[in-house]
């Protein structure tokens, strides 16, 4: 594969500094643009056009958890976006449900115009699949690995693009596999295991024998969703990209990791600490985000239904760093965290009870001004101020969070959410009314507005941004999209 020449065009990223990760046949609301009638926008969009990747869930037996939406019968959609009124027109459908069972997460390479999901199967291994995504939506498959694991659930790509790191859910198991930095495609399987059961077998037993349903928040579900050990994602530190973050819903706590750069493999656990305010109820982190600009970052507990807010210390990381330049061994730096918990609040209505709801995405907008969550029983998007200065009483502390209000999402379970570049619009995957529906964002207030435009797609679970350009260009042109770099948020 010749990952950016394709005749005499080469594709590209848009060049940004900061990105934010079959009910029917597929028919769309009224909302629904044709690509004629967007003929205007057709100059702009050679220039820097939006693609968004949405995957639907196939088999919900596979799954710990119980999707209420349904099914599709192919998994893969394309659809190009449209700025002026954020709109949506489906380019592409692909991934029978026979081939690409249930996958659920995805990661757009950050130079190349290659996007990766993963399936979700909490019996068999998962798989992870590369496709080269065209300007004109269509996919080619370059690349299929085994993931090493079971129910698939998370993908990182590391600072230098080296190696994909993946998390499976169900057995916990963390993997590293070889990329080719040149095409994105994968340079051979696993090549390292963390293991965090240490070969012991699950206590729990799945839904359809016997076990619980993960979508619940009861208290019989919680005992056993947390008897095993669960990693649900994995983010390394913006900063040196040697520490590893590992939200583990399945025993409430983060787990810190020295990720070895140079031999692409999770070294060895430094730490771990609780991921909230440990009050003896279950907190159930999920997923872990920087914040773009501070020395902040932010954790959503699934299953309490709170952000807890965490500031980094930095000298710390950078201690981390030159050690693993010199060789020198990582012992001295266990037991000692690189986090600090200073707040933790709530993502749903005071009186609104916990049981009913669990946290989906996190995200911070690309502003830093913002931190948003989704809200899967509430039905709705927990929007949030970030404090953008110390308190002049010291009370307050730069990073924190304010609420600014919850916003329904027009549907039921918003499992995923998804910022355009430009930050001005959020594309929400209603999970189980099979719908995904289009918002624009306030960049003053935070608040968020209906578009109009809602589109009927099976049982969605992910909307990862891919952002392309269509031009005439050479190595020059790949060089300099190297070096002004991108930040891509799930």
């Amino acid at each position: 594969m010749v990952p950016y020449n394709n005749s005499s065009k080469l594709i590209q990223h848009a060049v940004s500094s900061v990105l934010t990760t079959d009910a029917s046949s597929d028919g769309h609301s009224p909302g629904i643009r044709s690509l004629a009638s967007h003929a205007d926008d057709d100059d702009d969009n050679y220039v820097d056009q939006q693609l968004f990747f949405v995957t639907s869930y196939s088999d919900f037996d596979k799954l710990a958890h119980g999707p209420r939406g349904h099914a599709g019968k192919y998994t893969l959609r394309v659809y190009k976006f449209f700025a002026n009124d954020g709109a949506l027109v489906l380019l592409h459908i692909n991934g029978e449900a026979a081939n690409v069972i249930n996958p659920a997460f995805s990661r757009f390479h950050p130079f190349l115009n290659v996007v990766y999901t993963c399936t979700e199967d909490i019996e068999e291994n998962g798989k992870i699949l590369a496709y080269q995504i065209e300007s004109d939506g269509s996919l080619l498959q370059i690349g299929e690995v085994d993931a090493g694991g079971t129910s698939t659930c998370y993908l990182t790509i590391d600072r230098d693009q080296r190696n994909l790191i993946a998390v499976n859910y169900w057995d916990s198991s963390l993997v590293v596999i070889p990329l080719s930095k040149t095409t994105g495609e994968f340079k051979g399987p696993i090549h390292s295991v963390y293991d965090p059961r240490q070969g012991k077998a699950m206590q729990a037993a799945a839904k359809k024998h016997g076990g619980v349903n993960h979508s619940n928040n009861d208290d019989s579900t919680i005992a056993q969703r947390q008897k095993d050990p669960h990693s649900h994602a994995l983010v390394l530190d913006p900063f040196e990209g040697c520490v590893a973050y590992v939200p583990d819903l399945g025993k409430d706590l983060v787990r810190e990791f020295w990720y070895d750069k140079e031999c692409g493999r999770i070294g060895c656990e430094l730490n771990t600490l609780p991921s909230g305010l440990s009050t003896g109820k279950a907190d159930g982190p999920r997923y872990f985000e920087f914040h773009p600009k501070f020395n902040i970052a932010y954790i959503v507990n699934e299953l309490s239904s709170t952000v807890a807010v965490f500031s980094i210390d930095r000298e710390l990381l950078s201690e981390i760093a030159r050690a693993a330049k010199l060789k020198k061994s990582m012992d001295a730096f266990k037991g000692r965290s690189t986090l600090k918990l200073i707040q933790s609040i709530k993502t749903v209505p005071s009186a609104f009870p916990t049981k009913l709801n669990t946290c989906g995405r996190i995200c911070v907008h690309q502003s830093g001004r913002f931190v948003i969550v989704s809200n899967r029983g509430h039905e709705s998007l927990a929007i949030f101020r970030v404090k953008q200065s110390h308190g002049s009483s010291g009370k307050t502390r730069k990073g924190t969070l304010t609420q600014v209000g919850f916003f329904h999402t027009r549907g039921e379970t918003p499992r995923h959410f998804q910022f355009d570049h430009s930050g001005q619009f959020l594309i929400v995957a209603n999970q189980d009314s099979d719908t995904i529906a289009v918002f624009s964002f306030n960049l003053t207030s935070g608040e968020i507005k209906y578009s109009g435009n809602e589109y009927r797609v099976p049982s969605p679970n992910f909307i990862c941004s891919c952002p392309i350009s269509d031009r005439d260009g050479g190595d020059e042109d790949h060089l300099d999209l190297e070096k002004v770099g991108n930040r891509i948020h799930l």
